[in-house]
C-alpha cells in the first residue's frame, strides 16, 4: 500500500513537474492553437509584472496545446460546447470567430476614410483608375446564426460606408451581393473559416470587384464561371487550430491556366512589412491588351488570386495594412494602371492600420501640378551618393547640401518618379528612390527634381548611373 502511495504522489509530482520543464522558451514563437505571437521572456518586465507572467506562463506551458485539444473535444463531444481561444458556436452549429462586446469609433472610421482619399488623390493625380472594395464579415452575412442573445448592430461599417460616400471615394461594398446570395449558395462555410469566405462567397465577391473595375474600365473582364472547374474538397480541422470537423466545401479550379505566369523577379527583393508579407506577381500572355492592377489586399485574398488574373495583363498583390501606406513605393516599381485597395470590415483599427501613421502620412504633390518655377538650384548634391542593385530593385540614396526641399522626384526614361525627401535627426535631408532595375540597365544618366519649400523654385541635380 506504501508503494501506491509513493507512486501516486511522484506521478503527481511528475503532472506538475513535467509541464514547466518542457515548457516553450524559444524566441519568435507562434501558437498552433490560436496563431498569435506569443509573449517573449523579455517582455514580461516590461508593463504588468503579474499579467504578462501570467500569460507567460499560460501560452508557452509544455503540452497546452495537447492539453487544450483533449478539452476541447470532450466539451465538445460531451455537451456540444466549444473551448477555443479563437472559434465559438452560434445557433445551428455555425462558427464564428471569438466574440466580443462591440464597440463604435467614429473617430477612427473618419480616419480610415479620408485616408483612403488620401490615396484615391494621389493616384487619380498620377492618371492611375482607383477603387476601394470593402468586404464584410462571416457575422455580418450570417448575423441570424449568431449566438442567442448577441445583437450586432454594424455600427462601424455603416458607419464608415457613409463617410466613404461623403467623401466621394469610388468603393464597392461586396456585403448586399453575399447577402443576397446566401439564401441559394453557402457563401461562407458553415463551420470552417470563421474568418474568410469560401470559394463560392469570393466568386460572388470578385465579381462584385469586376464589374465595379469594368464601369471604369470596360476592357477589364467580367468574371466568367465557364473556365472553371468545379469540385469538393473536405476540410477535416478548422483553421490554425486541431480542432476536428468534417465539413465539405465547393472548389473552383481553372481549366486552363497555361496563359498565367508567375513571376519571382522581386520575391524576397522588395520592401514589405515582415508581419504582413504577402507578394504575388502574374502575367497573362492571353490579355496583353488589359490593363495592369496593382491589388492591396488581406487575406480574403489568400488563394483566390486564380478569380481575378484572366481579366488584366498583369497582376500585382501586395498584402495590404502597413504596406498600402509605401503606395508611392509601390506604383514607382509597378507602374499600374489601376490600384485596387481591399480591406475587411474587422480589420478596419489600429492593430492592422494604424491610426496615427494613416493621419501623419504625407504624399508628394504629381510634378505636373507645378508650372512657372524659378530654376534657382537652391539645392544640391552634397559629396557622395549610395546605390544599391539587387538585380530586381535598385535604392538610391541621394543626399542634399541643406534641407530646403519639400518635395523631389527623378525623370527615368519617360516617368517622372516620386521620391522620398527625408530629414534626419540632424536636420540633414537626403532623397531617397527605388526604381526596377530594368529601367536603368539601358540608361546612363537621371535626373532629379527638387522643390523648396517655398514652392517657387526647383533644382535640378543630374546622376550619372
Amino acid at each position: 500500500m506504501k508503494r501506491i502511495y509513493i507512486l501516486r504522489i511522484i506521478a503527481f509530482i511528475l503532472i506538475l513537474v513535467i509541464p514547466v520543464i518542457t515548457m516553450n522558451l524559444k524566441n519568435n514563437q507562434i501558437s498552433e492553437i490560436d496563431n498569435k505571437k506569443l509573449i517573449e521572456i523579455s517582455d514580461v518586465l516590461s508593463g504588468d509584472f503579474t499579467t504578462n507572467a501570467e500569460e507567460f506562463i499560460n501560452n508557452r506551458i509544455g503540452f497546452r496545446t495537447t492539453m487544450i485539444n483533449a478539452y476541447t473535444k470532450a466539451m465538445d463531444s460531451l455537451f456540444n460546447y466549444m473551448i477555443h481561444p479563437s472559434y465559438q458556436y452560434g445557433q445551428d452549429g455555425y462558427v464564428f470567430s471569438k466574440l466580443s462586446r462591440e464597440g463604435f469609433d467614429s473617430e477612427y472610421q473618419d480616419t480610415f476614410s479620408n485616408f483612403i482619399l488620401k490615396i484615391q488623390d494621389y493616384c487619380n493625380s498620377r492618371d492611375i483608375n482607383f477603387l476601394y472594395a470593402v468586404e464584410p464579415s462571416k457575422t455580418t452575412v450570417y448575423s441570424e446564426y449568431l449566438p442567442i442573445g448577441v445583437n450586432y448592430q454594424n455600427f462601424n461599417l455603416n458607419y464608415l460606408l457613409d463617410s466613404l460616400t461623403k467623401n466621394n471615394i469610388n468603393y464597392v461594398y461586396t456585403g448586399d451581393n453575399l447577402i443576397n446570395a446566401k439564401n441559394n449558395y453557402q457563401v461562407f462555410d458553415k463551420k470552417y473559416d470563421a474568418n474568410h469566405w469560401n470559394e463560392t462567397g469570393a466568386i460572388i465577391g470578385i465579381s462584385t470587384i469586376l464589374n465595379k473595375l469594368n464601369e471604369i474600365d470596360s476592357s477589364i473582364d467580367k468574371f466568367d464561371i465557364n473556365n472553371y472547374d468545379i469540385g469538393v474538397s473536405t476540410h477535416t480541422t478548422l483553421p490554425v487550430s486541431y480542432f476536428p470537423i468534417n465539413e465539405e466545401t465547393i472548389t473552383y479550379e481553372l481549366k486552363d491556366s497555361s496563359n498565367i505566369k508567375n513571376i519571382d523577379t522581386f520575391i524576397d527583393k522588395i520592401k514589405i512589412s515582415e508581419h504582413y508579407s504577402n507578394f504575388a506577381h502574374y502575367i497573362n500572355t492571353d490579355n496583353i491588351e488589359a490593363p495592369k492592377i496593382l491589388v492591396f489586399a488581406g487575406s480574403y485574398f489568400n488563394n483566390k488570386h486564380k478569380f481575378l488574373t484572366d481579366s488584366f495583363s498583369e497582376f500585382i498583390l501586395v498584402h495590404n495594412y502597413q504596406n498600402i501606406l509605401d503606395i508611392d513605393y509601390y506604383i514607382n516599381l509597378f507602374n499600374p494602371d489601376i490600384v485596387l485597395f481591399e480591406s475587411t470590415e474587422y480589420t478596419h483599427n489600429s492593430t492592422y492600420f494604424d491610426a496615427t501613421s494613416m493621419k501623419e502620412i504625407s504624399y508628394n504633390k504629381p510634378l505636373s501640378s507645378y508650372s512657372n518655377l524659378i530654376n534657382s538650384q537652391f539645392t544640391n548634391l552634397d559629396n557622395t551618393y549610395k546605390i544599391n542593385d539587387n538585380y530586381a530593385v535598385t535604392d538610391l540614396s541621394i543626399p542634399l547640401i541643406n534641407n530646403e526641399t519639400l518635395y523631389s522626384y527623378v525623370k527615368v526614361g519617360d516617368r517622372i518618379l516620386d521620391c522620398k525627401t527625408i530629414t534626419d535627426d540632424n536636420n540633414h535631408q537626403h532623397i531617397e528612390i527605388s526604381i526596377p532595375s530594368s529601367e536603368l540597365s539601358h540608361i546612363n544618366e537621371i535626373t532629379f527634381y527638387a522643390i523648396s519649400n517655398n514652392e517657387m523654385e526647383y533644382s535640378e541635380i543630374k546622376i550619372n548611373l
